[in-house]
């Protein structure tokens, strides 16, 4: 049942050079943005929701959504994948299935390798998960949740950030290894919402055309203008790295 599908957009940082110089402060501090490793990611975050449309476009009990971005007085999301099953259980996915090696360090921020080596920081995808969450709690509370036998019913939130299955995460911190796993092991949890038989996931089965409802007028708030959709892919050299490519720039 996919409801919409992921359609590349022009982004904002289609210049000549692959490497552009950033100026972040007042103190002209300079960060240098890597355009071809965010053009990689956002080609990659392409292919991996063409492979969930193979799988999931004629299967009835599962709702697919892609590049979904909603901005609501609470905030704005953009979330990556999104799936909802007649269960309503809701998985909000990040992708960064672009990166071999991904770290998230002692000072909590994270940084990827690609084949290369060449070590760039990238925003947080768990602190996205977080903010998905808390405005899509908000935007499906104004959509009427569905109800079952009379009472309504309460969706089941799970945060994921998918990753290529040859991919490596490593945490500083000892915790962050819940939230990562690889597309195959994202589609056994979704079957395994789908296909549990218990009197609860019987009591919390929606109809086909409510699971419809749900996840058209979720695509139905989709405002691609009001979020930058570069924004999130951005991968900054970071300082050792770009010390050594100065030179390019005058």
């Amino acid at each position: 049942m996919l409801i919409k599908r992921l359609v590349p957009v022009q982004t904002k940082l289609d210049y000549a050079a692959s490497r552009l110089k950033l100026v972040l402060d007042t103190n002209n501090t300079y960060r240098v943005l890597d355009k071809q490793k965010t053009q990689d990611a956002m080609q990659a975050t392409y292919l991996a929701a063409d492979d969930f449309d193979l799988l999931y476009a004629h299967r009835q009990e599962v709702a697919v959504l892609h590049d979904l971005r909603i901005s609501v007085p609470d905030g704005q999301l953009h979330i990556d994948h999104l799936f909802i099953t007649d269960t309503f259980h809701v998985f909000i996915v990040e992708s960064r299935t672009a990166e071999l090696k991904l770290v998230l360090g002692a000072n909590r921020h994270f940084t990827s390798a690609d084949e290369e080596a060449e070590i760039c920081s990238i925003p947080s995808p768990i602190q996205q998960l977080k903010k998905n969450k808390f405005v899509l709690k908000r935007v499906l509370q104004e959509i009427d949740w569905p109800t079952r036998f009379g009472r309504q019913l309460m969706p089941q939130f799970h945060n994921f950030v998918l990753i290529d299955s040859k991919a490596d995460f490593s945490s500083f911190l000892g915790n962050g290894y819940e939230y990562f796993l690889s597309p195959q092991q994202l589609m056994m949890l979704i079957d395994k919402e789908v296909q549990k038989k218990s009197l609860i996931s019987f009591m919390n089965k929606m109809s086909e055309s409510e699971l419809r409802r749900i996840a058209r007028r979720l695509a139905h708030l989709h405002m691609p203008k009001k979020i930058r959709f570069s924004n999130k892919f951005r991968h900054i050299l970071l300082p050792s790295s770009v010390h050594t490519i100065s030179g390019n720039y005058p």
